[in-house]
Order: C-alpha cells, then sequence, then structure tokens
C-alpha cells in the first residue's frame, strides 16, 4: 500500500518514542511519498517535513518525472508538509532510540 503507516506499527512505534516531527523521503512522489505525508499530517497530526531533493519516480506517457515532483512538492506544501532540501535538514536535538 502507498502509505507507510497502513497495517504497519509505525504510529504506535512514534507514539511510542514521543515523535511528533517527521523527514519524509522516499520512492515515488505521486503514490508512497503524497500518500505517507498526508496521512501523516491530516490523520495523525504528525509536523510533517518533505525533503524536496530525496523523492524521486518515473517519467509518464504526460510528464517527465521532475515535472511529477515539482507538482507534488507544490501540492503537497499548500497543505501538508514543510518542504526543506537535503542540506537544510539538521538534527541537533535528535535522541537516539536503540529498538
Amino acid at each position: 500500500m502507498p502509505d507507510a503507516f497502513y497495517k504497519t506499527n509505525l504510529h504506535q512505534h512514534l507514539s511510542t518514542h514521543g515523535i511528533k516531527k517527521l523527514i519524509i523521503a522516499g520512492i515515488q512522489s505521486e503514490f508512497c511519498v503524497d500518500t505517507t505525508c498526508r496521512q501523516a499530517c491530516c490523520s495523525l497530526d504528525y509536523d510533517v517535513t518533505l525533503v524536496i531533493d530525496a523523492h524521486r519516480t518515473w517519467n509518464t506517457d504526460l510528464l517527465t518525472a521532475p515535472q511529477i515532483i515539482a507538482h507534488h512538492n507544490s501540492l503537497l506544501s499548500d497543505w501538508f508538509v514543510t518542504l526543506k532540501a537535503e542540506q537544510d535538514i539538521f538534527f541537533e536535538n535528535a535522541v537516539a532510540s536503540s529498538s
């Protein structure tokens, strides 16, 4: 399924560890990345950052991969995520979890 939370224990694991902010990267911008961002933000109330240069897809008959990626960056940033480039992601206060 194109949702990292669907039929997994991801939300439970994150909740158990008090994680409220997510940084998302991945493959297929228009499916898994889009759906996971929406689910995390709207249904599960996470603060979501999408790494604009760390998700990918393939060309279709109508659009190139860069066009699809740009479209989803724009669409998601209007409602669901904060966009950041990889070089702007910092983990200054990150706490390591051993599980």
